[in-house]
């Protein structure tokens, strides 16, 4: 029996029934109860539509609690690191984490010397609109424009003091280039290898002596050659992420980034709170001027951002030559017209006073020269 019989049958009619709704007269509709008027009419479309609309909110609540648990996974994962380090773990006392959409949390936590605070943004896949979810990840084969929808976790940590500024990385191979792309702070370094770190990663810096001396036993301890799997990239920085388009954007913004996917195993979770553990260590060893740089490696710095703000002044400056000719012309095309609108006589005026004063401007050029 086919689908069209299966729904004919469960209203009392067939698709081959003899009349339709409309070839009754209003007579006969009237003398009928509402269940039989009912009977005549074709539900296919609509039992079909409020399928369609069933199955995708039931999809939309699965992917919503998958996401929701992914969260509490991934904060759970690493709560005991933060409650050893820091007096509030959370938005607020009661809440671990706010929900901004069924895709994007954050969570938060402060209270330790020498660290302002931390946050952590967490951005995942949209299961909740499979639709969505299914086109971002055609469309990503095919342009750089749209990025492939992953679970990933940026966890932002703010010293509360000030050194010396400098940008180090230590970068996964696996998506280094996209990394360096969108993240205006990388495009500063340098790209090395080298066989102090696992061979999956590599280190971008602005110095060697950035990268020798932020790279602590206990630092290196937390990375092996699967780690890349999951932590993208964690970097040192007082830059923006985005290119800054003011010279107000290059003022120091002194933070840890660090870049993660969601982990997958417990040995994963250990190894992203032993990294974090690592990094409050090294901004302590910061405080204390335990790590310190020479003048020759910050001279480099300060020259970098010296060279990035004349770039930006300069593109200042051509946008402003740029508005102030096409105001030039502008104000050129609104004279042309204003006097192509006048009589002939006024027109004619207009250009006897043109040429007396060009008679005067030439005049005058000849007595200075004389």
């Amino acid at each position: 029996m086919s689908l069209v019989n299966i729904i004919g049958n469960l209203f009392g009619s067939t698709p081959n029934q003899p009349k339709a709704y409309a070839q009754y007269g209003l007579d006969e509709l009237n003398s009928m109860t509402f269940f039989e008027r009912a009977k005549l009419q074709d539900w296919r479309l609509e039992l079909v539509t409020l399928g369609f609309t069933g199955v995708f909110v039931i999809l939309f609540f699965i992917g919503d609690f998958y996401n929701k648990s992914l969260v509490t996974g991934f904060l759970n994962g690493i709560n005991d690191t933060l409650k050893q380090n820091f007096y509030q773990v959370g938005v607020s006392k009661d809440e671990l984490y706010i929900k901004d959409s069924s895709e994007n949390y954050s969570s938060y936590a402060t209270g330790r010397d020498n660290i302002s605070r931390v946050n952590i943004d967490i951005k995942l896949r949209p299961r909740h609109n499979i639709f969505v979810w299914f086109l971002e990840g055609v469309i990503s084969f095919f342009t750089e424009a749209v990025k492939k929808p992953i679970d990933k976790v940026d966890i932002v940590i703010y010293p509360s003091f000030a050194y010396d500024n400098f940008i180090s990385a230590i970068v996964s191979k696996l998506g280094m280039n996209d990394y360096r792309k969108f993240n205006y702070f990388l495009s500063l370094t340098k790209t090395s290898d080298s066989a102090k770190i696992p061979e999956s990663f590599v280190f971008m810096s602005e110095g060697n002596e950035f990268q020798e001396k932020i790279l602590t036993e206990k630092l290196l301890s937390s990375l092996d050659i699967q780690a890349a799997n999951f932590i993208r990239y964690f970097a040192f920085t007082d830059q923006s992420t985005e290119r800054p388009e003011s010279i107000e954007g290059f003022a120091p913004l002194r933070r840890v980034v660090v870049s993660l996917q969601i982990p997958s195993s417990k040995k994963d979770y250990e190894q992203v709170c032993k990294l974090l553990e690592s990094i409050f260590d090294i901004i302590d060893k910061l405080a204390s001027k335990e790590i310190s740089f020479k003048p020759e490696s910050l001279k480099k710095v300060l020259k970098t951002r010296e060279n990035e703000i004349e770039k930006v002044q300069k593109a200042m400056e051509l946008e402003k030559q740029e508005i102030e000719a096409e105001e030039k012309a502008k104000l050129k095309r609104e004279e042309r017209d204003r006097i192509r609108n006048l009589s002939p006589a006024e027109q004619a005026k207009l250009e006897k006073k043109e040429q007396e004063r060009k008679q005067k401007k030439l005049q005058k050029k000849q007595r200075v020269r004389m």
